[in-house]
């Protein structure tokens, strides 16, 4: 079967507005996270190919480029849970060492939550600013005193 002639004004439209799309999703500038290996793969593919290039040598480079990209992701993704995990295990340190003393705000006893910093409390805190300091104070005047 024989396929029907291509419209040479068409393709070169067609190959620009693909080009502009996947320059846009592939951009080497954006953010790690914004960007689209397969984007930046398949834009390598098609600039080697219509320069002339040896097809064989543009696939190759156009993989090069997509696993690249893809690592470079990979690796923000790691370092970005890394963070939050080590995030999480300092509040948990800084809760453990707040819940040793009484919340003059909401009278929470040693050892329990404070009551109503639920999900309007803010992510970064589980105890009332007050209960906070003053276990800081506390601290801070074993620490002096040792």
């Amino acid at each position: 079967m024989t396929e029907p002639p291509t419209n040479g004004l068409q393709f070169a439209h067609d190959l620009a507005r693909l080009r502009e799309h996947l320059e846009h999703a592939g951009n080497e500038y954006l953010p790690i996270e914004h960007q689209s290996a397969a984007a930046a793969g398949f834009l390598k593919v098609i600039n080697e190919l219509t320069t002339g290039a040896d097809p064989t040598a543009a696939v190759a480079r156009a993989m090069a480029t997509y696993f690249r990209v893809d690592e470079a992701q990979r690796a923000h993704v790691a370092a970005t849970e890394a963070r939050r995990q080590r995030e999480e295990q300092d509040l948990e340190a800084e809760e453990e060492i707040t819940r040793k003393v009484e919340c003059p705000d909401c009278g929470a006893a040693a050892g329990l939550r404070c009551k109503g910093t639920g999900a309007s409390g803010g992510l970064k805190k589980k105890s009332h600013r007050a209960r906070f300091r003053l276990a800081r104070q506390l601290t801070d005047r074993k620490g002096t005193t040792s």
